[in-house]
């Protein structure tokens, strides 16, 4: 008897497979947070496999570097705080939109997770927010040349900081915090200070 063999392959997906590997992937990232939230300076790859309870090449397996793997905790972050990642502004209805969600995000954060809370206020937390500062810079230089395509590459560059300073959650919790304003204020604040800003910039120019 002959048998035939179909040397054809079809690509193996299984369900069962990619949740394992979101579920790995998933408390990779919960042990990140949780070495962050230790107060160390720096977070290292094998300090999170030790304590994600896997090895170092699995780490390694789902975050090709260190870079990627910090990268990830923000937008985990926003995730277990049941929230999307906010989208970088194109336009300034997007920036006041984006200055909503950075309210929202920072208020569920703070009243329903204590491990992202630590974490985060955390000194390793500072690295993880310099890997994400060139995207940050880029996309507010993005969102100058929407506003005026005119500006300058120095006046673009200017702006562009200007932007990431106004946009963090430590400046809009001052706006909430210490000046009683509510989102709709900070929003208007922000606004009418980088439309001001652009305006001058191209006047001088």
């Amino acid at each position: 008897m002959t048998h035939i063999t179909n040397t054809r392959t079809r690509p193996y997906r299984s369900e069962l497979r990619a949740r394992q590997a979101a579920e790995t992937r998933a408390r990779i990232l919960d042990a990140t947070m949780r070495v962050m939230a230790e107060g160390l300076a720096s977070v290292s790859v094998p300090a999170v496999a030790r304590e994600a309870g896997v090895s170092v090449p699995t780490v390694y397996r789902h975050f090709a570097t260190k870079h990627d793997l910090l990268a990830a905790v923000y937008p985990h972050l926003m995730g277990r705080a049941g929230l999307d990642v906010p989208v970088g502004p194109r336009s300034m209805d997007d920036l006041r939109d984006g200055v909503r969600a950075i309210f929202e995000g920072v208020d569920r954060v703070a009243s329903s997770d204590d491990l992202a809370r630590a974490a985060m206020v955390s000194p390793a937390a500072e690295e993880a927010r310099q890997i994400s500062m060139p995207d940050r810079l880029e996309r507010s230089r993005r969102l100058a040349d929407s506003i005026e395509p005119r500006l300058s590459p120095v006046d673009r560059d200017r702006i562009a900081r200007l932007l990431v300073v106004l946009t963090t959650s430590s400046s809009l919790r001052m706006w909430r915090d210490h000046l009683g304003s509510s989102v709709d204020e900070a929003a208007d604040d922000v606004e009418w200070v980088v439309r001001s800003v652009v305006a001058a910039a191209t006047a001088r120019t």
